[in-house]
């Protein structure tokens, strides 16, 4: 037998008192060829912790190749894209959180600005991928109580993220780009919820549309109106989870005025119309 007292001391972690609030969590398993289209979340970080298999994600225009015991951080107007690989499918917990207010952070955001958004939770991962189980499992129950252990679990997962990345001292070897792509990439993000077509992308870099999209194409392998549809795909499977918007409502938001076409359109892109895609991933 062994018994440790506990010394009562006060950790000034959260500014002026604040406390961070679940926006939502989920679970990603048995679909090799799933992926999510490049979007970003204005007002929350998402907290992505992967339990086994590989992926490759793209965050701020960086690629990056994510596997098992790798958490991911996506802050405030961070784009990303998401892509598991089919030979060794992703199976990832992940959740969503608002109101970080960290005393020295910049508000809203988890890590500094110089972390790196990928971190290996070393030792720490059993323990988050037990705090985001327990979490599931509460929000599945909804039963008497549920809320203040899920508030429990997130502040276990944020601090053992924090605990990581103190020790990692992880810094950013990353710096912004100005090519072609990259620029392109900017305008269409800045400017993807209005009709935008090719001439206008290019004009605006002083460039004719051939050119462009030759140029897009050899750097990022993509085109630049597929990357704009791409885009607007990511950002309606967001409003899809997050909101109650009707399709017609998430239509125009991203850019498009006729949500047939917005409806085909997603269908071609995720093989699920929006309504099909939302009760499936909210079931």
């Amino acid at each position: 037998m062994f018994q440790i007292p506990f010394e009562h001391r006060e950790y000034p972690l959260f500014a002026d008192d604040a406390r961070p609030l679940l926006v939502y969590a989920g679970q990603i398993g048995d679909e090799p060829d799933w992926a999510f289209e490049s979007h970003k979340h204005d007002h929350f970080t998402e907290i992505i912790y992967i339990c086994d298999g590989e992926g490759d994600f793209r965050i701020n225009d960086r690629p990056y190749r994510a596997r098992k015991g790798d958490l991911l951080i996506y802050h405030p107007g961070v784009l990303h894209e998401e892509r598991s690989d089919p030979a060794r499918p992703l199976r990832t917990y992940f959740c969503a959180v608002s109101g970080l207010r960290l005393a020295g952070a910049k508000p809203g955001w988890l890590l500094s600005e110089q972390a790196e958004p990928v971190i290996r939770a070393e030792s720490c991962g059993p323990q988050i991928e037990q705090c985001f189980s327990v979490l599931l499992n509460e929000l599945r129950s909804q039963t008497w109580g549920h809320e203040m252990i899920c508030q429990h679990m997130l502040n276990c997962i944020l601090i053992l993220i924090l605990r990581i990345a103190d020790g990692q001292g992880s810094e950013s070897v990353g710096g912004s780009s100005h090519t072609i792509g990259a620029k392109a990439k900017a305008f269409i993000d800045l400017n993807y919820t209005r009709d935008l077509p090719l001439s206008e992308i290019a004009s605006r870099l002083y460039l004719s549309p051939h050119y462009l999209s030759h140029a897009f194409k050899e750097e990022t392998g993509n085109s630049p109106i597929n990357y704009l549809i791409q885009r607007r795909i990511g950002e309606a499977k967001t409003l899809l989870l997050t909101t109650t918007l009707t399709v017609q409502e998430i239509a125009g938001r991203i850019g498009y005025e006729n949500a047939n076409y917005f409806s085909m359109a997603f269908k071609r892109g995720t093989g699920l119309t929006p309504s099909e895609f939302r009760k499936k991933t909210k079931k």
